[in-house]
């Protein structure tokens, strides 16, 4: 949670310091985004379930040198692509600001999150993952006031992230495991991993696309308030997976005796998240951007109602994916599903982009949510009723 404040502090500095390049910026950070989330291959859904379920800290240390070869392997060809496409979708004054906060958000991938997550470790969640950015935006509230250029805080961004993830995997490698994997060994990681990974890069991608499709699509003076709208709508997403990372390595603890209530939990605790947070969205949008962004880029009240609903979709279906869903390998469902949605939402957006109609591409975002839940629910549920009628876990 709080993560999710780490970008309020500096959001509200950029806007005001350089509310033209609102939109490229943040359709910069959307592409970084999708970066991020292709770079982490699949390890924030499957790698808490393998830490929690690790038999001691050599095998944890193993799991962490896995996901490292595969990270960067997948880096190798993230990075410079998010380059171009941020560079594509952004006007021409603010191209090398998009790209530098695209480069630095993808970095994001090598985030220790997932690892602490299993592992049941907070504090060094905070440690090496909230603090970071937490220091990266206040610092940067401090260059881009001092010089006017927005690009610092993609710099310190960087900078900070990267320390923080090289100090973790230091302290939870040494002594344990040397860091090498042979190729047989990377071959067969990258191989288990491209499942999640695919259903992870596809479910989470897509959803980073409404804003380089609106500032590719839109005028600046229609981008810019749908930009605002997005970012409230993301903000609110990190909550959502602060519950997911949460719940999950809880609800899977190995030596878990009332998993089903458990469950229940985790799903209630949910959609009370995408209700609360539907509403706020809903209602309190188009004030709360005015203040945090200006009255130049403030969101639209529809814009804001859609993306609302959008969130009590995605909060609400969390739970039975991640808990219910992957844990008992149904990996093609979850794709399949996720790929027709993804299809049916980019489909909507761009016809959105290519008529002109930011409230079209928003209708896209809750096209893509809609089908997901309802798709998916239903056998979650089922999993879970023959789960809570066996007295042994998911394998």
């Amino acid at each position: 949670m709080l993560a999710a404040f780490a970008p309020m502090l500096i959001l509200p500095v950029i806007t005001r310091v350089a509310p033209e390049g609102w939109a490229s910026f943040a359709a910069g950070q959307s592409v970084g985004l999708i970066g991020m989330i292709v770079m982490m291959f699949g390890w924030s859904i499957a790698g808490p379930v393998r830490i929690a379920r690790a038999a001691d800290q050599d095998e944890r240390a193993h799991i962490l040198a896995e996901s490292f070869y595969t990270r960067a392997i997948a880096a190798a060809i993230v990075l410079p692509l998010a380059a171009i496409i941020a560079a594509a979708v952004a006007s021409p004054a603010y191209r090398f600001d998009a790209v530098a906060i695209a480069l630095a958000s993808a970095l994001g991938g090598f985030s220790p999150s997932w690892f602490c997550i299993g592992a049941g470790q907070p504090a060094k969640l905070t440690l090496y993952d909230v603090l970071p950015k937490l220091l990266a935006a206040a610092g940067a509230v401090v260059l881009v006031l001092l010089t006017g250029q927005i690009t610092w805080y993609a710099v310190l961004l960087a900078l900070f992230c990267i320390v923080a993830y090289a100090a973790h995997a230091r302290r939870e490698m040494r002594g344990h495991h040397t860091g090498r994997l042979s190729v047989g060994e990377v071959r067969h990681a990258l191989r288990a991993q491209l499942p999640t990974a695919a259903i992870d890069t596809v479910s989470n991608s897509y959803g980073a696309t409404p804003v380089p499709i609106a500032s590719a699509g839109l005028p600046v003076a229609d981008a810019n308030p749908f930009a605002s709208a997005d970012r409230v709508y993301r903000l609110g997403l990190l909550a959502v997976v602060a519950f997911g990372n949460a719940f999950q390595g809880w609800v899977l603890e190995r030596d878990a005796t009332d998993r089903p209530a458990r469950h229940r939990l985790a799903i209630i605790s949910h959609v009370t998240l995408g209700v609360a947070g539907g509403l706020g969205i809903a209602i309190l949008g188009p004030w709360a951007t005015a203040i945090a962004f200006g009255q130049d880029v403030k969101a639209t009240p529809i814009a804001c109602l859609l993306f609302g609903l959008a969130f009590v979709c995605i909060s609400s279906t969390t739970p039975f994916i991640r808990n219910v869903l992957v844990p008992h390998g149904r990996f093609r469902l979850v794709l399949a599903v996720t790929c027709v949605s993804a299809l049916a939402g980019l489909t909507v957006m761009i016809s959105g982009a290519a008529s002109g109609s930011a409230t079209v591409i928003a209708i896209g975002v809750l096209t893509s949510e809609v089908i997901t839940m309802t798709a998916l629910i239903i056998p979650a549920a089922r999993l879970l009723r023959r789960e809570a009628a066996t007295p042994t876990s998911p394998s």
